[in-house]
């Protein structure tokens, strides 16, 4: 009964529409201190190699991506106001395609005296990417 059941809940898993996430940590000065393969990912970051020392968050977004909506990013890492979300769009270059991304700071906690923030990356579903690639930004 116990094979049956491990069987069941992998083709679920395999069944969810379910993207990966990504997962950082970032200090209070926009450094990441943590990032998992996911993150790494999406920040262009080689997951083998340990993370640049000192390598801000928000610069190392606006290399490849363009922030929206741009109020949504001001007063970053706190929280934008609940009704509002913030999102990373990006458009390979010589493409009319664009993917989405929305990032979000999930936890604040203290850790040695400092602030940390744990903050949360995942790719958004096709069809509202397409929707949001006509957008002028």
């Amino acid at each position: 009964m116990n094979n049956a059941t491990a069987v069941h809940h992998s083709t679920r898993s395999s069944q969810s529409t379910s993207l990966p996430t990504g997962r950082l940590l970032i200090n209070d000065t926009d450094e990441i201190i943590y990032a998992n393969t996911q993150a790494r990912h999406f920040l262009g970051l080689l997951s083998e190699e340990s993370l640049p020392a000192g390598q801000k968050f928000l610069p190392l977004l606006r290399q490849t991506y363009q922030f929206y909506p741009t109020v949504a990013w001001l007063g970053w890492p706190k929280r934008p106001l609940a009704t509002t979300a913030r999102y990373l769009i990006y458009t390979p270059p010589n493409s009319q395609n664009a993917s989405l991304l929305k990032v979000e700071t999930i936890e604040q906690i203290m850790l040695e005296g400092r602030t940390i923030w744990v903050i949360s990356i995942q790719l958004v579903e096709s069809r509202q990417t397409t929707a949001v690639s006509h957008l002028t930004v």
